[in-house]
């Protein structure tokens, strides 16, 4: 009974490792810093891959926009333009990293958000 109960818990441990490890596997995938204390934005992250084709990874945090505009400075991301209403674009080499701040319409389900959106791709 004992290794039952074990078995029953393996696909949380396994939820749970993965999303232990979504920033450090982005990091991998891109190049650059995930923003800290960011968290992974799974349904974003297959909208970027499936619909738009694009290599990255998306997280959402609870800093403004401003706050991680700054960190990516730091990290030498250029201004690259604003897209839509509240989005902006910042570019180094072929990386390039979209904030979209509060509010904005989730793309998996249609409903308002009040956090940042962070989009890490990379350029083709």
């Amino acid at each position: 009974m004992r290794n039952h109960r074990w078995s029953m818990n393996l696909p949380c441990i396994a939820v749970l490792v993965l999303l232990c490890a979504g920033p450090a596997a982005a990091e991998e995938l891109v190049g650059v810093p995930v923003y800290p204390g960011a968290m992974p934005d799974a349904a974003m992250t297959d909208h970027l891959e499936e619909v738009m084709a694009e290599e990255g990874a998306a997280y959402c945090t609870g800093d403004s926009p401003a706050k991680v505009a700054e960190f990516y400075r730091k990290e030498g991301f250029s201004p690259a333009g604003e897209g839509a209403k509240g989005r902006a674009v910042y570019r180094r080499d072929d990386i390039e990293v979209t904030i979209q701040g509060p509010p904005r319409k989730d793309q998996a389900t249609g409903r308002k958000r009040e956090d940042t959106l962070i989009l890490i791709t990379r350029e083709d």
